[in-house]
């Protein structure tokens, strides 16, 4: 079935210029339109779209439900995701949670009454029993029975960040980060790996006093005050494990304050790709994940739903992302 890019590819302009055209919006030449709507027809795209959108009832709105759009790394996420929604007809909704259950609920309940036609959903809250598997729903760094899945490889992350710092020379090893949806909770998500990743590799080679530290994750910001005390009652620690670049920034700024140097006396490692961090004045050394592979991953099992295909879980590789902390 023919698609706004197929469009863009056979005209030779751009998707926002074939939206212009199509929505009768914004300036374009007259014989850009014209080239435009010669190719809708020949290819017969909007029809097939009016058809399926009346078949299907489907107003080609995708929500993404998550829990703050100014965090960092899923800013870069909703970037992508809607980029790539855009490629293949379908317009982005951004539902700000602040993790509230509540606003989940309302937000997963424009699903059941056919508002939008997906939801990417990325939560910490217990909202199994809530959401209707009968329609197409992504769940993102989440296992729900039923529910197709895409995460990172945060396991693999934390075993490589074991990795590096020991090819480093580091002898006293801490992992931080929230792990208020680990182990001793009932809500698991797949962040919690990174942590058993580090952890278990570590093990496994004979260390077991791995310090491990958690904080209360809030709005994603480590206070400096946390950090400061926990250092402090840990001064021989030389190499850290951070489950977010924002954690190992917040480490950083401590560790310096205290007159430790980085990476000479306190290696860190974040995650997420180290690319927000510059004005720590040093690039953090992090194992990063691709926004825009996890992006492609969570479109294209939407748009296998719509097209009766099967859909299945999705791991997305993680890399060394090379920095100035380690």
């Amino acid at each position: 079935m023919a698609n706004i890019k197929d469009v863009a590819l056979k005209a030779g302009v751009g998707i926002a210029t074939v939206s212009r055209v199509i929505n009768n919006s914004g300036y374009v030449k007259r014989e850009t339109r014209e080239k435009v709507e010669k190719v809708i027809k020949e290819i017969d795209y909007v029809p097939n779209e009016i058809a399926r959108s009346m078949t299907l009832q489907q107003n080609n709105i995708v929500a993404f439900i998550l829990p703050n759009s100014t965090h960092l790394f899923f800013g870069e996420l909703l970037y992508f995701v809607e980029a790539e929604l855009f490629e293949h007809g379908y317009k982005l909704m951004i539902c700000n949670s602040s993790e509230q259950i509540a606003k989940e609920i309302v937000y997963l309940e424009m699903l059941k009454n056919n508002r939008v036609d997906a939801v990417i959903l990325l939560t910490n809250n217990d909202v199994d029993s809530l959401i209707d598997k009968s329609k197409p729903v992504v769940s993102f760094d989440r296992r729900f029975e039923g529910v197709p899945f895409v995460a990172s490889d945060n396991y693999g992350g934390g075993e490589m960040a074991a990795k590096k710092l020991l090819e480093l020379g580091c002898k006293k090893f801490m992992f931080i980060g929230d792990d208020a949806q680990g182990d001793a909770s009932p809500v698991i998500t797949e962040v919690t790996n990174r942590r058993l990743g580090f952890n278990n590799y570590l093990n496994s080679i004979g260390i077991n006093d791995v310090i491990n530290i958690e904080y209360p994750l809030g709005d994603y910001i480590v206070s400096a005050e946390y950090v400061h005390g926990l250092l402090k009652n840990y001064s021989d620690v030389d190499g850290i494990f951070a489950i977010s670049d924002a954690a190992a920034a917040a480490v950083i700024r401590e560790l310096e304050h205290t007159g430790k140097r980085v990476p000479e006396d306190v290696k860190v490692i974040g995650f997420d790709g180290g690319r927000s961090f510059l004005n720590l004045g040093k690039k953090i050394t992090s194992i990063g994940q691709s926004p825009e592979l996890i992006a492609e991953a969570i479109c294209s099992i939407i748009v296998s739903y719509y097209n009766k295909e099967a859909v299945e879980d999705k791991i997305i590789p993680v890399f060394f992302e090379p920095g100035d902390t380690a």
